[in-house]
């Protein structure tokens, strides 16, 4: 247990730095622009803390983040660079969806785990198809992910305008799922899911596997030098494979949680670019899941502060984009100048 604790410390370590000089660095432009900067700020860091229901919606959107960051840190520990995060949060959504809609005569106590698994395993599929092509046939993952992103995206748009769509609502919507699977939500707290409590379960549980385990050691070894782990019999192949599985299982469980616990229905613009932003989770948070876990959370709280900060100031939503680029850069420039010490 200390270990983990000291191994999180220094995980949030350099992403904290990096957090702390953007939002310095934004409060100038802010009060570049604004009337009143602190009040800006303030709605902008903790809005999210005013009422129940702010922050029932943080949780929510912190959810998806975490899921998608700790898929793409396996897939990077394999030295896989998947950007495929959005095409899976997708599959598995419109998969639970399905299996929700259709077999609404079974019992929930089939249904719900019928459709958690067919969200997970359609996740895991289109994680599955460019770690195989990468492996016996090299083709480059950035391609394929990027394509199966666009594929997934178009296909459920038909899906939901066409096949499943509820004919009483407005938009290229599903029907709702039963209310007997939806997920509880968190005790005293309405509108928040339980899909956090999982989110964080397994950031703690890929920090175990990554860091504590064989597998672990063997999937980091064929990440870090692909032939050396060759050369010493490790199983390199099947590792990237099943870490991309995983990663791909993982965002078809944020589309799942999402049904599930928010949603409750298949939703053609659901996401707001979770992949992208769960990817940038991960990249900050230097591919570590705990890390990961405090820079997703970081991202929900700026995300929804900025809708609260432009309604009640003159600051624009796109501050947040400017700020998200910032911290970026920085993370990079820190990354850079220890590459040029070593």
């Amino acid at each position: 247990m200390r270990e983990l604790v000291l191994d999180c410390l220094r995980a949030v370590r350099a992403p904290l730095t990096a957090i702390l000089l953007t939002l310095a660095l934004g409060f100038v432009l802010v009060s570049a622009i604004a009337d009143d900067p602190v009040r800006a700020y303030r709605d902008l860091l903790f809005a999210n803390f005013d009422s129940l229901g702010n922050f029932a919606l943080f949780l929510n959107r912190a959810t998806p983040l975490t899921l998608i960051a700790l898929g793409v840190i396996f897939s990077f520990r394999a030295g896989i660079f998947n950007v495929g995060g959005e095409g899976q949060l997708y599959a598995g959504a419109i998969a639970t969806t399905i299996v929700g809609v259709t077999f609404t005569s079974l019992p929930a106590l089939l249904l719900f785990p019928l459709a958690l698994i067919a969200g997970i395993l359609a996740g895991a599929f289109l994680g599955w198809i460019p770690a195989v092509l990468k492996v016996r046939f090299a083709v480059d993952e950035v391609v394929t992910t990027l394509m199966l992103n666009i594929i997934v995206l178009l296909f459920t748009s038909y899906l939901a305008n066409q096949v499943i769509r509820d004919p009483t609502s407005y938009g290229a919507v599903s029907r709702v799922l039963p209310e007997a699977i939806w997920l509880p939500a968190l005790p005293g707290m309405r509108g928040a899911t339980s899909g956090i409590v999982i989110a964080v379960v397994l950031a703690c549980l890929t920090w175990v596997v990554l860091f504590r385990t064989e597998w672990g050691a063997q999937l980091r070894a064929a990440g870090t030098n692909l032939r050396f782990a060759r050369s010493v019999g490790i199983p390199a192949d099947r590792r990237i494979i099943t870490a991309m599985l995983i990663a791909g299982g993982f965002g078809g469980l944020a589309g799942t949680l999402y049904v599930l616990g928010i949603g409750h229905r298949f939703e053609q613009n659901f996401s707001p670019d979770y992949g992208l932003v769960g990817l940038t989770c991960a990249l900050l948070a230097r591919i570590h899941p705990i890390g990961a876990l405090a820079t997703a959370i970081f991202y929900a709280m700026m995300i929804n502060g900025s809708a609260y900060m432009q309604i009640s100031t003159d600051v624009p939503r796109s501050l947040v984009d400017l700020l998200t680029g910032l911290l970026v850069l920085l993370m990079t420039a820190r990354l850079a100048r220890k590459g040029q010490r070593a």
